[in-house]
Order: structure tokens, then sequence, then C-alpha cells
């Protein structure tokens, strides 16, 4: 990351090229990363897991597929519900992907559900817009899920486009790494 350079500018940099992955290689790169997500020794045991509902148009990893197989195969999947008034994030049971409907700026959410408290998890499936080889994400700005991981006690791992991965991220003391992140060519490990 060039000197001087703001994590504003490098979120909307990240973004724009996220955005211009093709159509293939954006189910084809999700596939991977979400089959090799499957391998994680995380993943094999866990039985209740948060994952993020992805923004598809926006080109995050995409876990709709991952959702519906992890429901198939009996974990309890969690997804976020997001609070705008208070900026934080709430965690629904989810039985069924229908049961998905868009909130008021378009992100899947469950209408209803179960609420699971955060030391019920375990394993957090974190979005991301980027991320560096230390193991730190930057997300969309606003903090959810800095604030939701400082609670969290269970395995965290981020999905991501191995294009977005920089060298170094710049940080700020509340930023919470991963303990993973998983692209289409590799895992990199927290430091």
């Amino acid at each position: 990351m060039a000197a001087g350079q703001s994590k504003e500018k490098l979120r909307k940099r990240l973004c724009s090229r996220r955005a211009r992955i093709s159509g293939a290689d954006f189910m084809g790169f999700s596939r991977e990363i979400t089959v090799e997500l499957q391998q994680q020794p995380e993943y094999r045991s866990a039985s209740v897991i948060h994952c993020y509902v992805s923004m598809n148009d926006r080109r995050e990893v995409n876990t709709h597929v991952l959702i519906k197989m992890m429901i198939e195969q009996g974990k309890r999947v969690v997804v976020p519900v997001t609070h705008f008034e208070d900026e934080r994030l709430s965690h629904i049971g989810l039985r069924s992907f229908d049961d998905l409907r868009p909130n008021k700026w378009g992100v899947l959410e469950p209408k209803s559900g179960r609420q699971a408290e955060p030391g019920a998890l375990d394993l957090v499936i974190v979005p991301m817009v980027g991320g560096d080889e230390r193991g730190h994400r930057i997300g969309y700005g606003g903090g959810y899920y800095d604030r939701f991981l400082k609670g969290v006690s269970c395995p965290t791992i981020g999905l991501c486009f191995e294009q977005n991965i920089v060298s170094c991220l710049p940080t700020e003391d509340y930023d919470v790494p991963l303990d993973k992140i998983i692209t289409e060519k590799r895992i990199i490990y927290r430091q």
C-alpha cells in the first residue's frame, strides 16, 4: 500500500477491483474458496456456524450455496441481522435459505427466528472487502463485524478473493484480526 493512502481510498479501490470480477470467475473462485473452507478442521468440528449472507451484486464471496449445504449437513446456521439505529449485529438461526428477505438496503436477512448468543457459536465466517498477510480485514467501514468479533471466542475465518489481498492494511486499535483468511489460491494465517 502506498504511504499516506487512506483506509477509505483503499476500500474504494478494493471494492472497484472486486466489482470487475467476471461472472464465471466470481462463481468459480467462490466455489474454490467454500470447498477449501469445508476442509478446515474448524468447519468440520463446528455445530453452530455464523455465516454472512453474501451480497452477490457486490461480488462478496458467494455463500448462498454454502449456507444451503450447511443446513443440509445438519449444522445450525446463524446469520447476521443489521441494526442500523444502534450499529450492531444480532444473530438469528436460519432453518431454510427461503426464510431470507431483503432488508431496506437489499441485504438478505431472516424476517424472524431464534436469536443466538455469540458464546454459542463454534465458528464465524466473515465477509471482507479485502485483507492482508497478517490476517487483518477491511470491510465497508461501519465497524459492525469488529464490534461483534470483540465478543467472540470461537475461530474466525474470512473469505476473500486473492486479488483483494494486500501486504499490509492500515489498522486501528479496534480492528480485530481473523484466525484465517481463505482465498481461491491459499490460506493466510493470523500473525
